[in-house]
């Protein structure tokens, strides 16, 4: 059967193929927070320490700054369709495979082998974001397309967040793990049977660029570089909030775990509105760049005021405010990358960008509690990520403006 559909940029067929992409995202990410708002009761089921917890989650940016720039050649060279296709299968038989941890006693090695594999879908998803937004849109609704796209992974951490803990205390970890794999599956084989593939590339474009020397080259460029630095501090800050956001208002303000739980939920869906809102205005007004900065500045300074207000109102608020600006600059800059990089590059472009993110992840996650020590208190830290994030938007100042058409 022919998969290709004529016209795809015109077709309705591509908000169908779009809703396929967000699902399979999602359920890469309720994958990888599966544990996260549960640790406390999956370690004294499994007889292990909290911190061996942890690897069910960190494995995962572990595992996509391994297999990132390979997996993104990989995308540029079959396409969007093949390459989600391949993390849908991951999520769908590793999902069914965590259950068997738990039907015989408990089994944490199995458990967590299980977590390590079903992460490797995830820069096959993640990397081809761009590529969805270029081969199914036209570049006026590209913006808008990634921007959507994003809205998977948000919606994803959000359902990990609230649902786990609601299914665990409900059904118990064995059929909290059967109800997951079962929507994992059924997610999976809904993108394998009506996903299709858009606008191919012409071959000749796409082979001419399938070394490591063009990454090297992509790589060198001086926005480029700007790009991986706004990805590495500010989606790895992003990530690095999340995880402490409990400890640091707790610790802060007094704020307890259900309502440091609220702020985190606010500032993802503000995250998930703000990448739906921004990016349409930005296709509108064929502006890219105002954004970014507007969102940069407004996402820095209203971060800084976390550690400042002390009410938990305003704190919500704040938080809010950040995942709203700071998060919708994500697609923008992805849209960015599609220009500097040319056809047959987006795959290995927003690859590596994903790449610097995760590194970011991990270090940003690892210095938060150090910085914390060092200067007596989780200000400290914030200060650390607001300097950084300043840096983005300076750099990003001197970034060319992009045309839009």
């Amino acid at each position: 059967m022919n998969e290709k559909i004529p016209n795809m940029q015109s077709s309705s067929y591509r908000w169908i193929v779009l809703l396929l992409f967000m699902i399979v995202a999602l359920l890469s990410q309720v994958l990888w927070l599966t544990f996260a708002p549960i640790s406390s009761e999956i370690a004294e089921l499994f007889h292990v320490t909290t911190f061996d917890i942890s690897f069910l989650s960190l494995v995962w940016p572990i595992v996509f700054v391994i297999t990132a720039i390979p997996v993104g050649i990989y995308i540029d060279k079959k396409g969007f369709k093949r390459s989600v296709s391949v993390g849908a299968v991951f999520i769908a038989v590793f999902s069914v495979i965590r259950i068997f941890s738990t039907t015989n006693g408990y089994n944490f090695t199995l458990l967590l082998l299980s977590q390590i594999c079903a992460a490797v879908s995830q820069p096959f998803i993640f990397g081809s974001i761009t590529k969805l937004a270029v081969s199914w849109f036209s570049e006026k609704e590209q913006g808008l397309a990634t921007g959507l796209g994003t809205i998977g992974l948000f919606l994803g951490m959000m359902l990990a967040l609230v649902l786990t803990p609601f299914l665990y205390i409900t059904y118990g970890i064995t059929n909290m793990l059967v109800i997951l794999a079962i929507i994992s599956c059924v997610g999976a084989f809904l993108f394998l049977i009506f996903a299709r593939e858009g606008k191919v590339v012409d071959s000749k474009e796409a082979s001419s660029a399938f070394t490591i020397k063009d990454i090297w080259t992509l790589s060198k460029k001086r926005d480029f570089i700007i790009l991986e630095y706004g990805f590495f501090v500010c989606v790895g800050g992003f990530t690095a909030i999340l995880t402490w956001l409990e400890v640091m208002l707790n610790s802060l303000h007094g704020i307890g775990i259900d309502q440091a739980g609220i702020a985190g939920g606010l500032m993802i869906l503000g995250g998930i509105i703000g990448s739906i809102i921004i990016p349409a205005l930005s296709d509108k007004l064929k502006k890219i760049k105002v954004f970014v900065l507007v969102d940069l500045a407004i996402g820095t300074i209203a971060f800084y005021f976390i550690g400042i207000f002390k009410e938990f109102l305003l704190v919500a608020v704040i938080c809010y405010i950040v995942g709203f600006f700071l998060m919708s600059a994500l697609p923008l800059v992805l849209q960015i990358s599609n220009r500097i990089t040319g056809l047959g590059m987006e795959g290995r472009a927003s690859s590596l960008l994903w790449f610097f993110s995760q590194v970011g992840s991990i270090l940003l996650i690892a210095i938060i509690e150090p910085v914390q020590l060092i200067w007596g208190s989780y200000f400290s830290s914030i200060i650390v990520i607001v300097i950084l994030w300043a840096l983005a938007f300076l750099l990003f100042t001197i970034i060319r403006e992009v045309k839009v058409v």
